[in-house]
């Protein structure tokens, strides 16, 4: 009798083509050449995490580029006296651990799905053969680290020069979606509370002035999500020189 496993359905192809489309709909990747699409995708592998699942055992999470396919990844830091610090709660289309990948440095975030997610990985040696034997592509990703770089020094800025009301509404579009959505109003996967931390602020203070905005009917905010009913007014609100995570 043939003792020899019996050959597996072969699932990676499928696997592969759904990566892709999240890269080519995501505005951080979706102006990379088509051929490079293609090798992205067929470096990197899917997992899927439940709610509050930590990304990666403790300071395995540096050596990968991430990509969040559905679902939300939540950011943050521990802080002193014990506190933690949320630097954003990322949707689908959005990536992180490139600085770490590049720049060869040990991971400090605690990244953790923020209900059920579904994430890409490449690993950061095969990123960075991909990266030698494709020059152009530095140029690409070098973009993505300079307007993170640049988000990071706007935010700071924004908290010790903006007062509260105008630090939220630019907070919020930070947080815009990195793959729009077919129809509907944009929606950030969040808490109020989370919110308030990364504004430094108290979660009352921070309530109030979502509840000031949705009654002027801006945003409309839910247990675990914040709506964004009227992306052109809260631009106007916002001001110049903002990114988008």
């Amino acid at each position: 009798m043939d003792a020899r496993p019996r050959p597996q359905p072969l699932t990676r192809p499928r696997e592969s083509a759904a990566i892709r489309r999240t890269f080519e709909h995501s505005v951080y990747f979706r102006d990379v050449a088509a051929r490079d699409l293609d090798r992205l995708a067929q470096l990197a592998r899917s997992r899927r995490l439940h709610n509050a699942e930590r990304v990666e055992h403790a300071g395995g999470y540096d050596t990968h580029l991430w990509i969040i396919l559905s679902g939300a990844v939540r950011i943050s830091t521990s802080a002193a006296k014990g506190g933690e610090h949320v630097y954003a709660v990322l949707g689908p289309g959005n990536y992180f651990g490139l600085a770490t990948v590049i720049g060869k440095g040990v991971g400090i975030i605690d990244a953790r799905a923020f209900g059920a997610t579904e994430l890409a990985w490449i690993d950061g040696a095969a990123l960075m053969r991909l990266l030698d034997d494709r020059p152009p592509l530095w140029r690409h990703f070098a973009a993505l680290l300079s307007e993170r770089l640049m988000i990071a020094l706007t935010l700071l800025r924004d908290n010790t020069t903006c007062a509260l009301p105008e630090r939220l509404v630019r907070r919020l579009l930070v947080l815009l979606p990195a793959i729009e959505a077919a129809s509907g109003d944009p929606v950030l996967p969040m808490t109020q509370a989370d919110l308030a931390r990364m504004l430094g602020t108290s979660r009352s203070r921070a309530n109030a002035e979502l509840r000031r905005l949705e009654s002027e009917g801006l945003v409309r905010s839910g247990y675990r999500g914040i709506t964004l009913v009227d992306v052109p007014r809260l631009r106007t609100l916002a001001g110049r020189d903002l990114k988008c995570f």
